[in-house]
């Protein structure tokens, strides 16, 4: 008996069905695959790559005062990478001095010198991070726009910092053996990088800082599960070459200090903690009992300036009279 018509149109509809649920599944395996042999890559290599040759920087003095002068220095080198940095300097040129190479948050960038205290007898610069477009209040669809400037500017912030050690280098009033990172909030996600990347850093300060970025990201994602979960693990594959725990226990032997918050309402505790155990000795870790970095809260930068020179002091990365 052969089959009817109808039996026979039937048939496609009926293989189609589980085909249309295939292939969504292995695209999304696929997807994830690719993702997670990208995470457990070793970017170093490519981010000193990108480091290049500094070329001649650019200063414009900005103002001086009593003790000190400001400058805004652009830093670029033969390619494509190109940042602005903020420059403080001591008045007297008698002698060399502590350097403090410091990446602050998103919003402050190189700005950040603005909000330091006193700072006599160190040389200050104070990176912004090579990105132009918009930096706070995105929507989905604003951020899905950005992902290749975002990027690009993960990417490049290393390199960024190995130039501002390169002009470091090239100034007289600098001691080429006590340059220091200091990264906070933002910036303690890009310096375990930058300091595993370039051997001429002494030492690295993570102010605020936290690992696992994915746990991180989801802490912050304010959305359902359903969401966040894939959006989170999206973040931790864009920001992979700069993941902290694969860099933090490469600081060593180079000391490394690690002061973190415990009221801090954006950074999970676990991922501070894992932070602080993955890092090798010799560390320092610090608890404060306060929250976030709040840019405008001076009193919040004293106590956090305090907590850096007194380690910087101990470990005799500068003069204990500063």
């Amino acid at each position: 008996m052969k089959p009817s018509r109808e039996t026979v149109r039937e048939r496609p509809r009926r293989h189609a069905r589980p085909i249309a649920i295939l292939l969504p599944i292995v695209f999304f395996a696929s997807i994830y695959g690719l993702g997670e042999a990208y995470r457990r890559e070793d970017f170093r290599d490519s981010l000193r790559a990108r480091h290049g040759c500094l070329l001649p920087p650019r200063a414009v003095l900005d103002k001086r005062d009593a003790s000190h002068e400001y400058r805004t220095v652009a830093l670029m080198n033969e390619g494509e990478v190109s940042v602005t940095a903020s420059l403080k300097t001591p008045i007297e040129r008698n002698r060399r001095y502590p350097a403090l190479v410091i990446l602050g948050g998103l919003r402050t960038g190189h700005r950040t010198v603005d909000y330091l205290g006193q700072t006599s007898g160190l040389v200050l610069l104070c990176i912004d991070y090579p990105y132009t477009g918009k930096r706070e209040g995105l929507t989905a669809w604003e951020f899905l726009r950005a992902v290749p400037a975002i990027r690009l500017a993960i990417l490049e912030t290393v390199p960024a910092v190995m130039l501002g050690v390169d002009y470091l280098l090239s100034r007289d009033d600098v001691d080429p053996d006590r340059i220091v990172i200091a990264g906070g909030s933002l910036g303690a996600l890009f310096a375990p990088a930058a300091v595993a990347c370039d051997d001429r850093i002494a030492a690295a300060a993570l102010l605020l800082g936290a690992g696992d970025i994915e746990r991180l990201a989801r802490a912050n994602i304010n959305a359902p599960a359903l969401l966040a979960a894939p959006a989170a693990w999206a973040v931790a594959v864009l920001t992979a070459p700069v993941e902290p725990l694969d860099y933090v226990g490469r600081i060593s032997p180079r000391p490394v200090f690690m002061l973190s918050a415990t009221g801090d309402p954006r950074i999970p505790l676990e991922c501070s903690r894992l932070l602080h155990e993955t890092a090798r000795e010799p560390k320092t870790i610090r608890w404060i009992g306060a929250g976030h970095v709040s840019v405008r809260d001076r009193e919040f930068h004293a106590l956090i300036g305090r907590e850096l020179l007194d380690w910087l002091a101990a470990e005799e990365l500068i003069a204990e009279d500063r």
